[in-house]
């Protein structure tokens, strides 16, 4: 069972990244997986502070769907992935639980990234720490950040232009 999900991930990955459309579908010897985007939630920006050395991108901005899809987009980075939340984004603390589909991004491996985002009504930041496949320590990064509605009910277009 393992191997025909990694099997569905992969492909629904490759789906994502060439879809024109706002339904994902990914065949598989076995089925196929089909998803959407859902409704835009939140957009919001990342502001680095302590970056990892092999992704110096001090911005990046990540679209939310309430169906646990997102989209981060940076200067060095565009891949999609799902995510958890715990708690509401209106909290004064909440967590985010994401896993990156596999991507160039990641050397076409997934990523796991649990932010803990504090938002103190004078500064908004945020505490990163994350997993790879490949077994590197990845050193905990921080920063600040912003919260916004997402209006963009696909986001397969939107690209980094130096935000």
């Amino acid at each position: 069972m393992k191997n025909i999900l990694a099997i569905s991930v992969i492909s629904f990955a490759a789906a994502v990244a060439n879809a024109s459309s706002d339904s994902l579908t990914s065949s598989t010897n076995m089925g196929k997986i089909e998803t959407g985007f859902g409704k835009p939630t939140f957009r919001q920006k990342l502001f680095y502070l302590t970056m990892y050395d092999k992704k110096t991108y001090p911005v990046a901005e990540i679209f939310y769907y309430d169906n646990g899809i997102y989209k981060i987009i940076s200067e060095g980075e565009e891949h999609y992935g799902v995510y958890v939340l715990q708690g509401k984004f209106s909290d004064r603390t909440y967590n985010v639980r994401y896993i990156s589909l596999p991507s160039k991004d990641w050397g076409e491996k997934t990523a796991y990234h649990h932010l803990t985002f504090i938002n103190d009504y004078l500064t908004q930041t945020f505490v990163q720490n994350a997993i790879i496949d490949t077994g590197e320590d990845i050193p905990q990064q921080h920063g600040t950040f912003t919260l916004e509605k997402n209006s963009i009910e696909i986001p397969i277009h939107e690209k980094w232009v130096g935000k």
